[in-house]
């Protein structure tokens, strides 16, 4: 699973770093990379969000920062409320003629592993939203308010592991490996297997495992087994279905393979995961 170069043009929009809001539908599949880190804030939306090799459900207010080149993107669940972002995108040079900002040598290097602030200051969720009304001065100098914030929060942990490696090529067309993404994650609820996979990208079943791992971190089975799960999680807290339909709605063909996966993946059973997740909502 080859992540795509996105290509980021900050110089003709005569500015030092990109600043956009984003609303849409949903956040469909793009996994991509580019050499700018990227501050990004969901304020509206809900699915499975992936980090180099950590995948992991979204919602409401998750906030994060993902260093440069770590491949990266944000997946919804489903079509139920128009979902928003606000996003930052820079690169660390931004910084590197100001001694007072070599504090986030730091915070740029664990960066590159992707940082989820769990907990997120009020006066931070704030600072972004309304950083738009902002003068271009002012934006400058509100950014580097704001990474110092993060810089200063301990509340965060890292997503994707040490021994991960992006072995990204930086040409060549992508569009086979963003469709077969994109065809994973849109066909979930589906009989995927590496037989059809395979046939789907041209290659031989193992040649097929063999690229997947490389470039993903995840054996097939892994990749397709954790995004299912948080499909499930997902449902599991916004819908009043059974678990035994939400597991067969989500692609699993048996509820003891199902109830063996969910516990090797989140620790616990599905109506455990569930009760708990309720009581927070």
């Amino acid at each position: 699973m080859k992540p795509e170069l996105e290509h980021i043009v900050v110089e003709e929009t005569q500015h030092s770093f990109r600043y956009f809001k984003l609303s849409e539908t949903v956040f469909v599949p793009y996994w991509h990379y580019h050499p700018e880190l990227e501050l990004t804030l969901i304020t509206k939306g809900k699915g499975t969000r992936f980090i180099g090799d950590s995948i992991a459900s979204f919602s409401d207010f998750d906030l994060l920062l993902v260093g440069k080149n770590l491949p990266h993107h944000w997946v919804s669940s489903s079509k139920i409320d128009n979902q928003e972002a606000y996003v930052f995108q820079f690169k660390a040079a931004l910084f590197k003629g100001f001694a007072e900002c070599q504090i986030f040598d730091h915070l740029f290097e664990m960066a590159k592993r992707g940082i989820h602030f769990h907990k997120p200051k009020k006066q931070v969720l704030e600072h972004i939203i309304s950083f738009e009304n902002l003068s271009n001065t002012a934006k400058l100098a509100k950014l580097i308010e704001i990474l110092e914030e993060l810089y200063l929060d301990e509340n965060y942990h890292l997503l994707s592991s040490e021994h991960y490696a992006n072995r990204v090529k930086i040409h060549g067309s992508q569009k086979k490996i963003t469709q077969t993404t994109n065809f994973i994650l849109e066909h979930l609820s589906e009989r995927l297997t590496v037989d059809r996979m395979a046939q789907l990208t041209n290659m031989a079943p193992q040649s097929f495992c063999r690229w997947f791992k490389k470039y993903s971190g995840h054996s097939f089975v892994s990749f397709l087994n954790q995004s299912r799960i948080e499909k499930v999680c997902f449902m599991l807290t916004t819908t009043d279905k059974s678990i035994q339909d939400i597991a067969y709605s989500s692609g699993f063909e048996s509820i003891s393979h199902f109830n063996r996966t969910f516990r090797k993946i989140k620790g616990l059973n599905p109506s455990d995961y569930k009760k708990s997740n309720l009581k927070l909502h």
